[in-house]
């Protein structure tokens, strides 16, 4: 049973510690007293509990088998005083029993039940209960856990499923159940039948939304919106839900959630549940050896796993210091799967996290080659079985390694961030993560899952040579700071409202009531007419404004992007499917246009359930999309390269940080993912580069954060770095520019505050770009270039032509600094919230800028390259960057730099018109 009161403990009640598994793992690759490695011992925690009866009635008390963990209390009594909650603790703290225990609550005070738990009528009308998951597999869990809870208690009580995936007869289901259960892709669909869920909608005493920290960025957009259309079709049928939302810890649980459901919350974060003592090594791979690592690519690799590559540097030698200089470092891409193999070979029960579902795939290989090539440290006459879990899989293949694992067939799996959440696979010992996930509270989710309540378990934080992970490995009090990252949900984009209104105005016409209800006035107003003038809507607010457009306006949202185009994966016309062990279908979920044309333009590999493929076409003359795939044996990968621009930025709020000025608005972002390269799968060095993509660039009208350096900072450091040139990493035929030295350090700046935001934010870095320029006042929005974005058409080049064009035409006084946006049309509210929280971000560039220890000016994956970067990550410079960042932190101030300062008035070289991706 998930997240409940349950003690569990291991499944082979093995002793595992950091001791046992720094002294066993192969010499080879990690000595026992490695510098690389340290261990924080976590201990355990008791439980807070409060006597069961002080907060149930008698008949659930008495059956209830636990004592209530004290945060289960403050909720239940929240709940009972007419709150809403939002309960933030731990994973296995037995957060689904409150919303359970609530529900079996109203069941009573209504009537449905009798006091001894039998049915009081057949049909119930008078409270039910919807359920909502982020995932099918962990609904089906939970169905089970809440089928369980209510079998102990004796309570009848119907749960039933309702979603996608659901057979037989859904009437029954919508007219017969007490709880249903379901998903926000379906939830958003079946609103548009609300009629025939009156009898539901008019009972409905509770709504839960479990895992809601989950809800953050576009998906976090589009569910508010969503429980903001329920919200009115709840109104519609006369009842007035309470919500209870379950979330593992975030910083900002109360603005998050009011945001998300529209309405106050009360905030439970005091965790009762015991925890078990953990062990934790933060594992940093050695400097890699290249003839001992000679196997490290034996199989396809992505840049992001490895971005050490960018760094040409050799190792250091055996007897240098390493601490002082480690130009790069073995993968964790290579070093996780052999720890997890060295986990699983001892028969303990392990979780390996990766970051992609290439590597779920590629860790299973890597982990069993391993274990092969050190017969003298494992059995090789026996393998435990170890297998790779992500969402490409399909359902069938998911559950079937599911029940394995559960039922102990399986001794490990290799997962995306798809078994983060609580679905159900059983005790297990140890996880190991291939990387820092992005954010302090995903590090800890994925560590709870092992060790459940109060048994003992390990967890391993294999770092890779990236500025995240180099960050938490020097620095391991980061996680165990009390500030967790907030999650962002901004209900802001246009365009995904635009799309909320359809469905809204389909399910229940919108009318006056839903001023300030629904949304403000002024946006409603004018959203109603946008689509009337376009034919979709028929009416006006003031009477009643009807949905008159194509049948089913709720397909057109999707949960995942900003448009309701998705590019479909499907193999190419000509293949044998046969020949290759191929089913009909690939199986694959869709993917949005930007990562198709990232990553699926046609030439790019890709790795998919263990197979290779090569996109063959992009076939987008339909109404869905169409990628066309071939299976392949390559012996390269394919890595994309992408230019940026910003075209017309519009400030809409400005504050001062100490002397720099920082912007929050919008623009239009110009992205072209132009030439993508081979590299050769052995030696990680490309083979062919610069070859075209031939797909256009993508135009985005998007929320931008940005920063103006002021006039006397931006004049001493072009002189203190003017003789700055091969440094910066560009080639000496581009040196001898004043403003090199300058301009490189923005850039860096740029790159360590986009790296470093999710140590502040819920926020995936890949959903931000930026850029730094000389010329900050050719980005900006100006009444003489209104029509630039028409004028560019589909060309990048264009746009770069008409800006630079712009730069001699305009007379202002041209500052220079960086941008930061939001990497999705109509914006995520990432760029907003960095806005927000843009000193304690510069702080932590600054920190590891400053603290690297690569020894390069021009920095490394771990402090200042970026595998996005559309200039090859040139020209970059370290010291340049941390000086700008001190002088905005006021930690150095303009009279710091004096010296450097000239002696007139500066004149200086003409400004290149130069900006940086």
């Amino acid at each position: 049973m998930t997240d409940s009161n349950h003690p569990q403990q291991s499944s082979n009640d093995r002793v595992v510690d950091a001791d046992s598994i720094i002294n066993t793992f192969p010499r080879e690759s990690l000595a026992p007293d490695s510098q690389f490695v340290e261990t924080i011992e976590r201990p355990p925690r008791p439980a807070d509990t409060v006597p069961t009866e002080s907060i149930l009635r008698a008949r659930l008390a008495e059956q209830y088998p636990f004592e209530l963990f004290s945060h289960q209390a403050k909720a239940l009594t929240a709940l009972a005083e007419g709150d809403n909650v939002t309960v933030t603790t731990s994973t296995s703290s037995g957060k689904t029993h409150i919303y359970a225990l609530q529900i079996a609550r109203n069941l009573l005070d209504a009537g449905v039940l009798n006091a001894d738990g039998s049915r009081a009528a057949e049909q119930n009308e008078a409270s039910t209960a919807l359920c909502v998951y982020p995932m099918k597999a962990l609904t089906k869990d939970q169905k089970q856990a809440l089928d369980d809870l209510y079998d102990d208690l004796g309570l009848d009580i119907r749960v039933r499923i309702y979603d996608g995936d659901t057979t037989g007869d859904r009437r029954a289901i919508r007219e017969e159940a007490d709880v249903i259960l379901t998903n926000f892709a379906g939830l958003n669909i079946y609103l548009e039948h609300h009629d025939k869920w009156s009898r539901f909608y008019s009972a409905l005493d509770l709504v839960a939304i479990d895992e809601s920290h989950t809800y953050t960025g576009i998906e976090g957009m589009h569910v508010a919106w969503i429980l903001r259309r329920m919200q009115r079709v709840a109104d519609y049928w006369g009842s007035s839900p309470q919500y209870v939302l379950t979330s593992a810890t975030i910083g900002n649980p109360h603005a998050h959630s009011t945001e998300l459901i529209g309405n106050p919350v009360t905030v439970i974060d005091e965790d009762g549940s015991p925890r078990g003592p953990r062990d934790i090594i933060l594992w940093n791979p050695p400097p890699r050896n290249k003839s001992r690592d000679s196997d490290a690519h034996d199989d396809p690799v992505e840049f992001t796993e490895d971005p050490s590559k960018e760094d040409d540097t050799s190792p250091a030698d055996e007897d240098e210091a390493v601490d002082e200089f480690v130009p790069e470092r073995v993968p964790a891409s290579v070093e996780a799967p052999r720890i997890f193999n060295h986990l699983t070979a001892n028969d303990i029960r392990t979780l390996l996290f990766c970051r992609s579902r290439k590597l779920t795939e590629l860790s299973v290989k890597r982990a069993n080659k391993h274990r092969q090539g050190n017969s003298g440290t494992y059995d090789t006459s026996t393998t435990p079985r170890i297998e790779a879990y992500n969402a490409g899989l399909g359902r069938h293949t998911r559950h079937q390694r599911e029940h394995e694992f559960k039922a102990g067939a399986l001794t490990g799996l290799a997962t995306t961030s798809a078994l983060e959440l609580g679905i159900d696979i059983g005790s297990l010992d140890a996880t190991v993560l291939m990387g820092y996930p992005g954010q302090r509270q995903s590090f800890w989710q994925r560590i709870g899952r092992a060790g459940r309540e109060a048994s003992r378990s390990l967890a391993v934080l294999v770092g890779d040579h990236r500025t995240l992970d180099q960050y938490i490995i020097t620095n391991p009090d980061y996680l165990l700071e009390s500030d967790v990252e907030d999650a962002v949900v901004d209900t802001s984009n246009n365009a995904v409202f635009a799309t909320h209104v359809l469905a809204a105005a389909d399910e229940i016409a919108l009318d006056n009531n839903d001023i300030d209800t629904f949304a403000s006035e002024t946006r409603l107003r004018s959203a109603t007419q946008m689509w009337r003038e376009a034919g979709y809507i028929d009416g006006y607010l003031d009477a009643a404004a009807h949905y008159s457009g194509p049948g089913r306006p709720q397909t057109r949202v999707n949960l995942y992007g900003t448009s309701d185009t998705d590019y479909h994966l499907k193999l190419a016309e000509d293949v044998d499917r046969t020949a290759h062990g191929l089913t009909d279908g690939l199986d694959l979920e869709p993917v949005e246009q930007n990562r198709a044309y990232r990553d699926y333009h046609e030439g790019a590999i890709r790795l998919l359930n263990g197979q290779q493929f090569e996109v063959t076409n992009i076939d987008e003359d339909r109404p869905q999309p169409i990628i066309k795939l071939k299976p392949v044996d390559r012996d390269y990968y394919t890595r994309t390269r992408s230019k940026v621009n910003v075209l017309d930025a519009d400030t809409e709020q400005t504050r001062d940080v100490n002397g720099f000025t920082l912007h929050f608005g919008r623009g239009t972002v110009m992205v072209h993912h132009h030439t993508y390269d081979q590299i050769n799968i052995k030696n990680n060095e490309p083979t062919m580069q610069g070859i075209p993509t031939d797909v256009p660039p993508i135009l985005m009208d998007t929320q931008l954060c940005w920063v103006e350096v002021p006039d006397t900072i931006e004049t001493a450091l072009v002189h203190k770095y003017q003789d700055y040139g091969t440094e910066t990493g560009v080639d000496p035929e581009d040196t001898g520019m004043a403003h090199l030295g300058y301009i490189a350090g923005l850039h860096a700046a740029e790159h360590a505050t986009i790296q470093t935001a999710p140590l502040e934010l819920r926020v995936d870095k890949n959903d931000l770009g930026g850029l730094a320029t000389l010329v900050m006042d050719t980005h900006y929005a100006h009444p003489d270039y209104e029509d630039i974005t028409d004028s560019i058409t589909d060309s990048f080049e264009a746009a770069t032509n008409a800006l630079e064009q712009r730069t001699q035409e305009l007379n202002d006084t041209h500052s220079s600094g960086w941008f930061i946006y939001d990497g999705v049309d109509g914006g995520l509210g990432f760029a907003r919230a960095i806005y927000n929280n843009f000193e304690a971000l510069a702080e932590r560039a600054r920190d590891q800028l400053r603290n690297c220890n690569c020894g390069q000016p021009n920095g490394c994956p771990a402090c200042t390259f970026d595998e996005h970067c559309g200039n090859d990550n040139k020209p970059l410079l370290r010291a340049s960057a941390i000086d700008v960042l001190n002088q905005l932190l006021g930690d150095t101030t303009p009279d710091d730099l004096t010296e450097h300062l000239p002696d007139d008035e500066y004149g200086g070289d003409r400004r290149p018109v130069i900006f940086y991706s």
